[in-house]
């Protein structure tokens, strides 16, 4: 027996289309992120200039200043510097992510 004329054709289901809602918070999110990371950029610029930077953590922030403790003041460079890097690797793969799921 031929099976296309026994088989009966199923139905395809409507294509993705992408609410409003998430439409605009996917925008919003990434609008978060952008700023996020450009103010994290404009704190590592200003401490190069001004040659003092100040600690990110939830105690009490202290303040490095490169001509007296050139270690721990590029250290906290190198710190701030890597979590702005790794924020812009996670928005990265989230814009690769949303980009493959609306094809």
């Amino acid at each position: 027996m031929n099976q296309k004329r026994t088989r009966v054709p199923l139905p395809h289901p409507p294509p993705y289309r992408q609410s409003r809602t998430s439409f605009w918070l996917t925008l919003l999110v990434g609008l978060l992120i952008t700023f996020a990371i450009g103010a994290s950029l404009y704190l590592i610029i200003d401490s190069l200039i001004t040659g003092s930077i100040t600690t990110n953590n939830r105690g009490p922030r202290k303040t490095w200043l490169r001509d007296l403790q050139p270690h721990k003041y590029w250290f906290e460079v190198i710190w701030q510097s890597i979590g702005t890097l790794l924020l812009l690797a996670v928005s990265l793969f989230g814009l690769r992510i949303y980009l493959k799921l609306r094809k």
